[in-house]
Parts: C-alpha cells; structure tokens; sequence
C-alpha cells in the first residue's frame, strides 16, 4: 500500500488532469493531491470542488501548488497541453504542445524532481522520448500513457462482439498510440484459448476494421462530447496504482526502447513491468514477420517527427 505521506502532482487542470485527480481521489492512492495549472482561480477552484468529497471517503489534502510542491511528489503526471483538435493525426500536436511540455519540465527539475514522470499529453510517445531527454531522469522513470488505452478499447471491442467479459480477453496494442498501432494479433486469446479459435470468432469484422475502430475511438468519443478524460484517466490512475504500491504489474505504457524489436532512441509502448521504480523491465513480445514490419514502421514515424522537430 502507498505510505501514508504518498503525493501525486497533476500538470494541467483540463478535463484529463481533473478526471485523473478525481480518479486518484477516490481510488484512494495518495494522501495528497496537488493541482498546478496556468489559470490561479481555475486551478483553486477545482482543488476546493474535489476537497469537498473528501468527507465521504479516506482522508486526502488537495490543493492546488507550486513546482515545488511538485518535486516533492512520488509521481508527476504531465496533462497540460493546448486544446485538442481532434482532426488529423496526433502527431499534429506535437508544434503546439513541445514548448508547454518542456517549459514544465524544466521549472519541475530546477526544484529537483527524482520521483516517477507520468506523460499524458499528446503525442505521447515523443513527449516521452523528449522529457526523458530533457528531464535527465532514468529511462525507468518517464513513462507514457501509450497504447494502455488502445489496448482497453481493443478489449472492449473484443468483447462486446463476442459477447464475453473484456476482462477474459487478452490482446496487446504496442507501438504508438495514435495512427500506426500495432495489434498484436498472433498473441491474442481470450482465456487462454488463441483467438483464431475461439467460438464465434469468424463473426467479427477483419483485423483491419477491429484496428481501426480502435485508432478511431477517441476520435469518435471527441466528436460526441468534445473531449476525451474518463477513459484516459482510468488509465493514468492504474499506471500510478501499480507504482505506488509496488505491483510489477505488466502494462502497455510507453518507455525508451533498448533493443526491444530491434529498436533504439524512440519511445513507444510495449508490455512493460510496472513497480515503485516506474519502468522496472520493458518485455519484448513474439511477434510475426507481419507485426515486426509494423513496429518499425511505428518507430520510424515517430522518429521521423522527432526528427523534424529538432530540424526546425
């Protein structure tokens, strides 16, 4: 169980960061929560809203503070970024949103940051590669959000078409979260039967089609509601849950690649050991000629963009 004195730090007071602070609240996970944002009475008044709950559950402070609150916390988790525009690829954020994560990055550091930093902004996988970059911080310590959501919606699919509960479905996501995805197809399986065998499996639709309902699927939420946070906040909430009471829990997050696949200098989403370090191990799955063409292409987008951005 986390210690008594565990405090997580939210960047960003949008609709993700609130979600993730509400979540973190009532999953009870840390004893404080503090809330830095841009605009001082927006901020404040989101800490006093969720502080009015605390009565009607486990005893939490929640404020809203200073980076050098912050430094003084086990995880920093990173939502700040410019509004989402929800047309296009999530690589087209990276120009808006660089600047905002970096800056952030460099006043949290100055104050001597060393816990775990949790990278929610898109697009994710290069604002993990650049904040571990920048920050300093070991590899084990940056993590991205990454495919773990992909990963939840591909078992939601799954398991709405076949009728059997997402939590029996077993099947990875990896590589960026956004347009290139990598459904690991040839591992998936639900209860431990290989999913090519499963009853009613000639029912769903083609790979292709079940990928790109996942690829579509925040997009479609965003389109409804102007938003996506509940479900990205799930997320963010399980990788801080698994850190803070030391689970080594594998998860699909987004980490520095050290030869996994083949792949170096990029950070994208792979099965991962998640433990109080942050990343404790980055698992490298069997994948077939197919899968291993797509990783890399992956990688190569992603650092394509990376590339891009420092040439500009």
């Amino acid at each position: 169980m986390p210690s008594q004195h565990t405090r997580i730090s939210i960047i960003g007071c949008g609709h993700v960061g609130t979600c993730c602070a509400y979540a973190i609240l009532h999953n009870h996970l840390a004893r404080e929560i503090v809330l830095i944002g841009d605009t001082e009475d927006h901020v404040h008044g989101e800490a006093l809203d969720l502080q009015q709950a605390v009565p009607l559950g486990t005893p939490v402070r929640i404020f809203a503070g200073t980076y050098k609150d912050a430094a003084n916390s086990s995880i920093v988790i990173m939502t700040v970024g410019t509004p989402a525009k929800f047309s296009g690829s999530r690589l087209d954020m990276l120009a808006g949103n660089v600047g905002i994560v970096r800056g952030c990055i460099r006043k949290l550091m100055a104050e001597g940051f060393d816990g775990v930093l949790l990278i929610a902004t898109n697009p994710v996988d290069v604002l993990t590669f650049i904040a571990q970059r920048e920050s300093g911080l070991p590899a084990s310590q940056v993590i991205g959000s990454g495919t773990l959501l992909d990963t939840e919606r591909l078992r939601h699919i799954l398991g709405e078409k076949l009728n059997v509960d997402p939590r029996s479905v077993h099947a990875a996501v990896i590589g960026e979260h956004g347009d290139s995805s990598v459904a690991v197809w040839s591992a998936a399986q639900i209860a431990g039967v290989p999913l090519a065998l499963y009853p009613g499996v000639d029912t769903l639709p083609s790979q292709e089609e079940l990928l790109t309902s996942v690829r579509h699927a925040g997009p479609e939420v965003a389109s409804l509601k102007g938003n996506t946070c509940f479900a990205i906040a799930s997320c963010v909430t399980r990788i801080c849950e698994a850190i803070l009471r030391d689970e080594r829990s594998v998860l699909m997050v987004s980490t520095l690649m050290n030869g996994q696949y083949g792949l170096h200098d990029v950070s994208l989403s792979t099965p991962c050991i998640v433990g109080n370090c942050g990343v404790e191990l980055a698992l490298q799955l069997r994948l077939n000629e197919v899968e291993q063409r797509a990783i890399e292409a992956s990688a190569a987008i992603l650092q394509r963009a990376y590339a891009q951005l420092q040439a500009a």
